[in-house]
């Protein structure tokens, strides 16, 4: 096991970065969190330190990238004079020869042979004299004066150099991951509104995994909660149900035989066709009122679904939901006395404003 500790970052929808903090924590051994922070409304960015194996990161779930830190200032020069000092950042700093050499660690291909075949993507958070493709070129010429290979600037980079901006604050990092870990490559089949696997993946690690349980989503749409459950770790029971018969089959094409045992039906989840205290974890993406449902809708579903979804939990069962709706989930918890709520994460999915509510059974 390397005794470097390096630096990663971990890219996660926005909000979503405190989820991610707790799987790192707890299924990376000597992981140690540094801080996190917003890249405008687009991510969430963790950093945090690992002296393990660089592929252990890529089992990650709740994470949509990772990247190794390579370079960094909390000096950035005023004005036009930020571009030669991020040109001069990237042509010196020994830290992007040691990100590369931990990406190919992961994959000895990335890059190519011979001449390093490398693109740039450049972020800026608030206000600059100059354009964010002014900043992508000074970090690309950086780069090409490198003495440690020979650099080939390509549209299809094997290596992606990130440079991402603050007032007064730069950040370089090389991508440890690629899209896969973003996209997952078991979607055949989509929804409107369906979730980003990494964010179903995070409802579903709330509801703290146990090889016992008996794990519903009521309302499963193209099925990835369900989905990203089986990939956390063992189970008795996967139950899905939608009342939407083009969901129910949309989930069906996207499990395929994978995953048993998993079972989807077609049910309104306000009658469930299942025992009283017969489910041990449920996780939910409730419509949020816009591109399903209505707010107005939503008054009467809500306390409906809570009623229900607390007769079939088993006292101690950790419900977890995800709205947009939040003052309507929020009453109809209060309303609800068998659902107490534990933690609230407000997050934002395609730039709208939501929560991510975690509940125990009474």
């Amino acid at each position: 096991m390397p005794s470097t500790r390096h630096i990663y970052i971990a890219q996660t929808q926005p909000g979503f970065e405190a989820i991610a903090a707790t799987e790192i924590a707890q299924r990376l051994d000597g992981a140690d969190i540094l801080d996190a922070r917003s890249v405008s409304d687009k991510n969430g960015m963790l950093r945090f330190v690992y002296p393990g194996d660089p592929r252990d990161l890529l089992t990650l779930r709740t994470v949509e990238d990772i990247f190794v830190a390579a370079a960094e200032t909390r000096d950035l020069a005023p004005g036009f004079a930020a571009l030669r000092q991020l040109e001069h950042l990237a042509t010196t700093a020994p830290g992007i020869e040691r990100a590369i050499r931990l990406v190919r660690q992961v994959d000895p291909r990335r890059g190519g042979e011979g001449r390093i075949h490398y693109r740039v993507v450049a972020r800026q958070v608030g206000r600059a004299p100059y354009r964010r493709v002014d900043a992508q070129i000074a970090v690309e010429r950086g780069i090409a004066a490198r003495p440690d290979h020979r650099w080939r600037l390509s549209a299809d980079g094997g290596i992606e150099i990130w440079l991402t901006q603050w007032p007064g604050e730069a950040l370089l990092m090389v991508r440890l991951s690629d899209d896969r870990m973003r996209h997952r490559s078991y979607k055949v089949e989509h929804l409107p509104a369906s979730l980003r696997p990494a964010a179903a993946a995070a409802l579903a690690w709330l509801t703290s995994p146990r090889d016992d349980d008996v794990f519903l989503d009521p309302m499963c749409g193209a099925g990835t909660i369900l989905i990203e459950r089986a990939h956390l770790g063992r189970y008795r029971a996967l139950i899905g149900s939608d009342i939407d018969p083009d969901a129910v089959a949309t989930a069906r094409a996207n499990i395929g035989s994978r995953y048993q045992p998993i079972s989807i039906h077609e049910w309104d989840a306000r009658q469930l066709p299942l025992d009283a205290g017969s489910v041990t974890a449920l996780a939910v993406n409730l419509p949020f009122g816009a591109q399903v449902g209505s707010v107005e809708e939503n008054r009467d579903l809500y306390p409906a679904f809570l009623r229900e979804a607390a007769r079939v939990l088993r006292p101690g069962a950790r419900f977890v939901a995800l709205s947009g709706d939040v003052r309507t989930l929020g009453d109809a918890l209060r309303r609800n006395n068998r659902l107490v709520q534990r933690e609230t994460y407000p997050v934002l999915i395609l730039g709208r404003r939501a929560a991510v509510v975690v509940a125990e059974r009474v």
